[in-house]
């Protein structure tokens, strides 16, 4: 198992660990509600040095063809999220792109397909692919008040900037995406400088948020986590994950084009409980309409900020009728659900 390079400083902070795609990761710190509601109303840092951090050298059109969306933005722009997706349209993994020039680019993966994506570009091009996931930390300071704590003005959103100066110190990558749904930014940097940063951050009000948290707030934002809500047999259609541009060639665009074209069996759906219920949808339930199996679940979480149950997972378009209230089945039991579409704040 992989440790998170900062771990001991993690640990210090009060970090309760957990394993997660192959790593151990800060789970919590307090409790994730309180760290929830941090994002939502004031600012937290993440540590996300489990994800998968690539450098990709060569001929963009190469990469162009390998990856679903066009990535003929201007140098510095963050080009994202898209995807690697296989010959039936299949999630192989979604990625965020970061182009540094014509010939370079950097690529976010999800932790557990690092090493999936390394090989599927080195066996369908002659693209040079450096894996800089273990020389250098990621960390993600998000929230509401991040721009009243912090200058990020000079870096515009979905732009980046490299070996720049970030609290007195020379960091790899400094970015501005707010995957949170919150303003928000992102650093690269080698493990000692990000454990200082994390720990000057701590000791300045800034609350350190573990994973649970991460996985509560990208659900009210309705994004989507591999290997619960996509994978190789899901595709954007049936995601509704618009991570492709059909005005250029890759693979597994004839699949989503015949998608598009003819229609799909399964829709992904977004659904919330009543406030007060405490009982959690778990991956595979079944969600049915006046007792005849329709869906499935594939996540779901308590929102501190809304208080109440959400969650999402995929239906049949037939019975895909938003704002109406269907049905989950939880250990023998029916419960009601209403269906809704993302973000739910």
């Amino acid at each position: 198992m992989f440790v998170s390079p900062l771990f001991e400083v993690e640990e210090k902070s009060g970090a309760n660990f957990g394993e997660f795609a192959g790593w151990n990761m800060p789970m919590t710190y307090s409790s994730y509600q309180e760290e929830h509601l941090a994002v939502r109303n004031s600012v937290a840092v993440f540590d996300l040095s489990h994800m998968g951090r690539l450098r990709v050298k060569g001929r963009a059109e190469e990469l162009e063809e390998l990856i679903a969306k066009e990535l003929n933005g201007s140098t510095g722009q963050m080009i994202g999220p898209t995807a690697f997706l296989n010959d039936r349209g299949g999630f192989i993994d979604d990625v965020m792109t970061y182009k540094i020039s014509d010939s370079d680019f950097l690529l976010v993966t999800n932790a557990t397909n690092r090493e999936k994506v390394i090989k599927w570009i080195k066996s369908n091009s002659s693209l040079d692919v450096e894996d800089l996931t273990f020389s250098l930390a990621m960390i993600a300071i998000q929230g509401k008040k991040v721009k009243e704590i912090f200058n990020v003005d000079e870096i515009p959103h979905m732009t980046f900037k490299l070996n720049v100066s970030y609290m007195g110190m020379k960091v790899f990558l400094l970015s501005r995406s707010g995957w949170t749904g919150e303003d928000g930014i992102e650093v690269w940097a080698e493990p000692e400088i990000a454990g200082v940063i994390f720990t000057k951050l701590a000791q300045n009000g800034v609350k350190p948020a573990g994973l649970v948290t991460r996985d509560s707030i990208r659900q009210e934002m309705g994004y989507l986590l591999y290997g619960e809500d996509i994978d190789e047999s899901v595709t954007p259609v049936e995601a509704r994950y618009w991570v492709f541009s059909l005005s250029k060639g890759f693979v597994g665009k004839d699949a989503i084009v015949e998608q598009l074209r003819n229609g799909v069996s399964k829709i992904r759906f977004g659904f919330k409980m009543k406030k007060g219920m405490r009982v959690i949808p778990r991956r595979g339930m079944e969600v049915t309409s006046l007792g005849s199996k329709v869906g499935y679940v594939t996540s779901s979480t308590f929102s501190p900020f809304l208080n109440r149950v959400i969650g999402m997972g995929y239906i049949s378009p037939q019975h895909f009728f938003l704002g109406y209230s269907t049905t989950v089945e939880i250990r023998g039991k029916t419960y009601e659900i209403k269906m809704d579409d993302f973000p739910f704040i």
